[in-house]
């Protein structure tokens, strides 16, 4: 990335056949920056803006560089607006969760000027705010269930990221991931409710997990309370119990031995089978979704839902047959001999 950008972290990019939108934050400031390609068309109809958006996105598949190089052509016609906007303070404490999902937000369109691009600053867009506003109302039955078997209700405000001592400026403008309450030590992971029926099946779940004895012992995650925003009557998303010294599968197979791979292969396929036997799917099975804790054994976590291409097919999401599928898959990920599994019952 160009030096002279201020730092930011990104947020969200769509891009479609002739349209862009990409959403950043930026010194606790939120940027959403868009254009359509009738925008980029010169008075003449020269399309060459056009033509050089189309090569990044084209690109995407097979070069690894070409998201990187197409945020900061976007970005490039910005850092004005985003130096006057966001102009730099020292960062003193990370951000509560209320205040990174509430930003100031500016909306910049992207135009034609004289065959080179151009920001326009543009009024606010609520719709483009609300979708990047993780929120679902307390009302909704699953929301209601948890709330009163006791899950703790916790105040948007009252919950900080963390951050390493040796964070970059643009670190603290990340979605945060780990948090705490302030005054406490207690970490968790937070889980925005973006998109409502993936928040639900989640929080369906741990619900289960929380409250039948059957699943005391199963290395799974952990509901750990809901997030509630300050006007009383929504749920900003949920916390999942920390495991403290753990890291993802994908990083802990770089160096594992064959026996450590197969036995977190066995424990992954034992936690799976008691997860059947209770009529419940894991649904995105895939290496980032199992974490392997501080005493090599590992822990299936994200009952959010999805299929993550190369691991299940489409076809077999949120299906037992997509967990065996992907159960298979992660075998030969960890470079081991697949034993098979049961098939499920119909």
């Amino acid at each position: 990335m160009d030096a002279d950008f201020p730092p930011f972290a990104m947020v969200d990019l769509y891009f479609g056949d002739r349209n862009a939108a990409l959403t950043i934050m930026s010194r606790g400031k939120r940027f959403h920056v868009f254009f359509i390609a009738e925008d980029l068309c010169g008075p003449q109809g020269d399309e060459t803006l056009v033509q050089t958006f189309l090569g990044f996105k084209n690109s995407m598949d097979d070069d690894p560089y070409a998201m990187e190089a197409l945020e900061e052509w976007m970005l490039k016609p910005c850092v004005l607006y985003m130096n006057q906007l966001a102009p730099p303070i020292p960062r003193v404490e990370p951000p509560s969760l209320a205040e990174y999902f509430n930003p100031e937000t500016f909306f910049l369109k992207l135009a034609n000027r004289e065959g080179r691009l151009e920001a326009i600053r543009c009024p606010d867009d609520p719709s483009v705010t609300h979708s990047l506003t993780p929120r679902v109302s307390m009302s909704d039955p699953t929301v209601s269930e948890a709330i009163s078997k006791g899950v703790p209700c916790i105040p948007a405000l009252q919950l900080v990221a963390i951050l390493k001592p040796d964070a970059y400026e643009a670190d603290y403008d990340l979605i945060p991931n780990t948090v705490r309450a302030i005054g406490r030590d207690t970490q968790f992971h937070f889980k925005g409710a973006f998109e409502q029926h993936s928040f639900r099946r989640e929080l369906d779940t741990l619900l289960r997990f929380r409250g039948d004895s059957f699943f005391d012992d199963l290395p799974v995650s952990r509901l750990g309370g809901l997030v509630t925003w300050d006007d009383g009557r929504s749920i900003m998303g949920l916390l999942v119990e920390y495991i403290h010294g753990s890291e993802t599968l994908g990083c802990a197979a770089e160096d594992a031995s064959k026996a450590e791979r197969e036995k977190w292969a066995q424990q992954i396929r034992a936690t799976v089978k008691k997860l059947h036997d209770a009529n419940i799917t894991w649904g995105d099975v895939k290496p980032d979704n199992i974490l392997i804790d501080a005493d090599g054994d590992a822990w299936v976590i994200d009952f959010g839902g999805g299929c993550a291409e190369g691991w299940v097919d489409r076809d077999l999401e949120g299906t037992k047959e997509g967990d065996l599928q992907g159960l298979s898959s992660l075998e030969n990920f960890l470079g081991i001999k697949a034993i098979g599994h049961e098939a499920p019952e119909t």
